[in-house]
This record gives structure tokens, sequence and C-alpha cells, in this order.
């Protein structure tokens, strides 16, 4: 008995293995085969893209026809003005105590900074009340607003005399910026919501050789290197050693740059409700990511054409032994990220698409849909914030309709945007500041409006084009199907990877044991 037993023992641990290669093995050979088997789906699904696609861009090309023939009114024809004085500073001059109001020529914009107001001494009248002392209270006799845009609109006859015609615009805005949109502008430059297909993406859908991690909306100061990140979501993944890309060139001096610490700060995110979803809240921690190399320009949120700059970040390729492998921890689903269909390098790609035309920014979003109705985590206690999906859209295009009239200088000359201009007084507000001008011949404009009426409504009202969309999702959701097993075949490999290497520790643990003898043939 005892020859038996050592027969049967005799490879000891030397004979102990693991199926964990061949696992891998056959979880690549299952992918391949899986992959190939994807292809009819891949290219059904982008020829129905690229058909819906090609519907859109005809569709928002109409709508820059109409932009371009507004802008004609104002450069080719001279019927139109897109600029106009905005107040910057109210006084009194020391000596006459005569009232001051400084303006500056600027054209009409989606965004404008937030003044403040640059006169000093400002003018003060009583108010009928009286301090403790019996002294008058006074107030300022012309307020200056930092919360609206002040337009100087010329002479207003009041009384008999003239006084100093100043109409506050109110606009929305985050305290440094202020915006036209939903404002009384829009009668002067009109906002339009363009068309667009948005792409719904998961993990699991993703091509095997795509690195992506995660994308959001952020700013950053010329010469810095630190991005603020506008989401109190702190848990997107980001670790140093991924690269980051911004949707826009001219930030960085390369096209990307390196992620070297990941850390957090605190924000006011309530100004940005109209793309973020938290609600009312304030003060909330938001990521801050420090870059490698510092930004070559600004990044505000939005910028000067009313957009936001979105900074996606994903995994250093170097880093990286076989990006076939996913962690048996990894969700498939989450996050899923919703972006615009932009290019022909989105076609064929996610698990939905759908059709939209809110007027939203069109920066990606990305969130967790099974926290949908849940109260948001990333808030605070107080802050009773359901999460929702994320407002995704195909953003604004702006129709300059422009003024009637044109801003002038004192001496009657055209005024160009930056010129400077000072009304004092009441010899100052009798002064014209802004010349009428003539008729416009909008034949061209008329048609283009009516080319684009048309468009929109054969969008709208054509039932191949929502058929299309609900075809290629069909076929999407069977596609899916053969994605999620190329999901399970990867998380084989990465469970196997780890096998692989706990079996190495162990085997090397065993083979430098002082009883390596009696482990393999029983005796020492």
């Amino acid at each position: 008995m005892a020859e038996l037993y050592t027969d049967q023992m005799s490879s000891g641990v030397s004979g102990i293995s693991t199926t964990a290669r061949n696992t891998v093995d056959q979880a690549k050979l299952k992918i391949t085969l899986t992959d190939n088997e994807k292809i009819p789906f891949d290219e059904a699904i982008k020829n129905v893209d690229r058909n819906l696609q090609k519907i859109i861009v005809e569709t928002n090309d109409t709508l820059e026809k109409v932009r371009d023939e507004y802008q004609k009114r104002i450069d080719v024809q001279n019927c139109r003005s897109d600029l106009f004085w905005r107040v910057t500073g109210i006084s009194s001059d020391t000596t006459s105590g005569d009232v001051e109001i400084d303006c500056v020529c600027v054209k009409l914009s989606p965004t404008y900074p937030v003044l403040g107001n640059s006169g000093t001494n400002p003018p003060m009248r009583e108010t009928g009340n009286f301090d403790d002392s019996g002294d008058p209270i006074l107030e300022p006799a012309i307020g200056f607003s930092t919360s609206a845009l002040m337009w100087y609109t010329g002479p207003v006859s009041v009384g008999g005399g003239v006084t100093a015609g100043i109409t506050s615009v109110a606009m929305s805005g985050d305290g440094t910026t202020l915006r036209s949109d939903g404002s009384a502008f829009d009668a002067y430059l009109e906002p339009d919501n363009l068309h667009g297909l948005l792409l719904y993406n998961e993990p699991y859908a993703r091509d095997i050789g795509d690195l992506f991690v995660a994308t959001g909306i952020g700013t950053i100061s010329a010469g810095f290197n630190t991005i603020t990140l506008l989401t109190p979501n702190l848990n997107l993944g980001i670790k140093p050693g991924m690269v980051v890309t911004p949707s826009r060139f001219g930030i960085f001096a390369e096209a990307g740059n390196v992620v070297v610490g990941v850390s957090s700060t605190t924000m006011d995110l309530s100004p940005y409700s109209d793309v973020l979803n938290i609600g009312s809240a304030s003060t909330v921690s938001v990521p801050l990511i420090t870059l490698q190399d510092p930004s070559v320009s600004a990044v505000t949120a939005p910028g000067s054409d009313g957009n936001y700059t979105y900074f996606d970040f994903s995994k250093d390729p170097n880093l990286i032994s076989d990006n076939l492998a996913v962690e048996i921890t990894d969700n498939a689903y989450v996050p899923q990220v919703i972006s615009l269909i932009s290019s022909s390098n989105n076609f064929g790609k996610g698990v939905e698409i759908e059709y939209i035309n809110n007027g939203a920014s069109s920066s990606p979003q990305e969130w967790n849909k099974f926290m949908e109705g849940v109260t948001d985590p990333d808030l605070l206690p107080d802050e009773d914030v359901k999460i929702t999906k994320p407002v995704v859209g195909a953003d604004k295009i702006y129709y300059a309709v422009g003024f009637d009239q044109k801003p002038i200088l004192l001496g009657g000359g055209n005024a160009s945007e930056g010129d400077v201009r000072t009304f004092q007084g009441t010899t100052g507000f009798a002064q014209q500041a802004y010349a009428s001008l003539s008729g416009c011949n909008d034949s061209d404009l008329n048609a283009a409006i009516s080319a684009r009426n048309a468009a929109e409504a054969a969008l709208s009202g054509s039932n191949s084009f929502p058929e299309k969309i609900t075809l290629v999702n069909q076929v999407r959701t069977k596609r899916n199907e053969l994605n999620i097993a190329v999901w399970a075949y990867r998380t084989h490999i990465g469970n196997s990877e780890n096998e692989l290497a706990a079996n190495g520790s162990f085997m090397s643990q065993m083979n430098s044991s002082p009883y390596k003898n009696l482990l393999n043939t029983g005796t020492e």
C-alpha cells in the first residue's frame, strides 16, 4: 500500500496546473467567431445610420442658409446692424454734477461678460426717507445692473426735456457670463434648434479596441494645468496616466494631454442646470484633474459661441497588456454615454439612437441609467435631487436679425466693435447714438425661410424617417445580444489572467518551500 500511495502522489505540487490559459485561448476564439457573426449587423446599421444622418445634415443646411441670408443683410445690403451701445459705467462729474454714461460698441452674441460699474462717484437721489439722524436716505439715481445687459438706446423725451434711454435686458448667467438665449434680445439674435441623432453607448457595446473611460464638460484657465469638471460625480474612473482629449482644437499645444493627478474641489453648479441635472444644488464637490502640460487657451462654460467644451478621458494604450480583458466586477451597462452623432466615425456604434431637436448642448453626458428616479448620492444630504436622464441635444444656431439702426460716433461716423463713447448731461443725452438704416430686400431670406420650413415639416411629417430609426434600433437590439456575449468572454479572459497570476505566485511559493520534496515524493 505504501508503494501504491507513493506512485499516486509522485507528481505532488509539480503536477498542479490551471486551465486558465486554455480558458483564455477558448474565450479569444469565441470572441473572434462572435465578432465575425456581428459583421452583417454592423454593415446594416452603418447603412441606415448614414442615410439618416444625410437627412439630418440636409435639414440643418437649410437652417444655416437662413442664418447666412440674415447675415447678408448686415454684411452685403447694409440694411441691418449687429452692433449696439452697451453701458459700462455710470458716474457723476465731480465738477458739474452731470451724470456720465460710458458705453462700448459691442456685437450681438450668444453670451456677454458680466460687467461691474466702471464709473466713479455714481449719481444719487433722495428716497424721501430719513435715517435716525434726520439725514435723507439716498439711492442711485440710475442703477447699474450686473445681472442684466444695459443697452443704451439713445435720447428719450421726458416732460419736455431729454434723458438717457437705457434698457436693462435681463439674461440668465453664472455670475461671470450672461446668456442671450431666452431674453428680449432673441428678437435681434434669434435662436433656433438644430436637428440631430443621439447615440447611446454602453461599455459592453464598445469595440474591443475602444479605450474610452469617461467624458465631461469642463473649464480650464489659459496657462494652467487643472481641469474642473462640471459634475458632482467623483467616481468617473479617471486615473493618472490616462489621456485627455478636448472636443475642440487649440486648448493644448498637442492634440491631447496626460492626467497626472485626480482630486476634487467645490463649486456652485446651479448656473449649469440647463445641461446638468443638479436641481438647485450649490457648493458641491467636483473632480479636479491635474494635467502634465498647461493649456494654451482658456475654456469657459459656455464658450463665446454659446457651446460647451467637453473632455474625453481614455486609457493609456501603453499601459494595457491585453485590452480584450475586463474584470469580472466591471459593469457592462454603466456608464451609459449619450452623445451626438457628428461624423461618419459614429456610424454603426452604440446600443440605440434617437432623433433630437431640443436645442440643448451637444456635450456628451454619462449616467447610471439604473439610478433613474433615485436621490443623487453625490449631492449634499439636504439636496433631494432625483437622478434623471441627462439632457443632450444638437446645439442651437443663431440668426443675426439685427437692428434697423447702427451705432454712431459723436461726429456721425460709423462706430465699430470696441469703440467707446460717453454721454454726459442733458446735452450729451440729446446727442444721437444711432443712425437709421434703409429697408432690406428680403426675397432671398424669405425663400431660405420657406425652404427651411419645408425641410423641417418633411422631417417631422415623414413616416419613413421614424420608421428607419425604429428599424435600425431593432437591428441594434439583436446585435446587442452578440455584444453582451463578447463581454462575457472578455470577463473570462480577465478572470483567467488573474488565475494565472495567482497560480504562478502559488507555485513559486511551493517550489521555494523547504518541504518541496515532501510535497512531491512523500519523503523529506
